[in-house]
């Protein structure tokens, strides 16, 4: 393929590369959701039977192998609907006067595009990404010192006590 002048081959794959989603992420979500989509086991006598067959699925699906066209296909068509996606929300977006996309302006894309199915699903996500940053913002809360009230002279013998300690642990003495 060509290229135009002083853009190189690597300049080329790097920006392509860039758009697309990682061939071990579609793979990943190419199996889990082949997974979830024959889960939902029955209440039968041959439980025990089904159970054996889907572990045997589940072992064939972890090794389930995807050709690279099979994923430049999958990125093209993602790519198409984020696109997509985007632009009909940022028409909901515009129609309320807003200059923040909020994810509201995400739900009505989604009907407007007749996927209402997507909607709950969409909505869980976003459940879901905003208790972990909350679970993550909390933990690094948790790990940072509490320092209130304290002068820098205090903030120093405490580090110097701790690096003492460290020390004493680390090397068996305390110099």
């Amino acid at each position: 393929f060509s290229t135009s002048p002083g853009v190189g081959w690597w300049w080329l794959r790097y920006h392509t590369m860039a758009e697309q989603l990682p061939r071990s992420s579609v793979g990943k979500i190419c199996r889990e959701s082949l997974l979830s989509a024959r889960g939902g086991g029955g209440g039968d006598d041959e439980e025990e039977e089904e159970k054996e067959g889907e572990e045997e699925e589940d072992l064939a699906l972890s090794d389930l192998k995807i050709p690279q066209t099979t994923v430049d296909l999958i990125n093209a068509v993602s790519s198409e609907f984020i696109t997509l996606l985007a632009e009909q929300a940022n028409t909901h977006m515009e129609e309320a006067s807003k200059k923040t996309m909020m994810p509201q302006h995400v739900y009505e894309a989604l009907d407007a595009l007749e996927f209402p199915n997507l909607v709950s699903a969409a909505q869980q996500g976003g459940k879901d990404a905003a208790s972990q940053a909350k679970k993550l913002k909390e933990k690094r809360a948790a790990a940072r010192p509490n320092t209130d009230g304290m002068t820098e002279e205090e903030l120093a013998d405490e580090q110097e006590e701790l690096l003492r300690q460290a020390r004493k642990r680390a090397f068996g003495d305390e110099s």
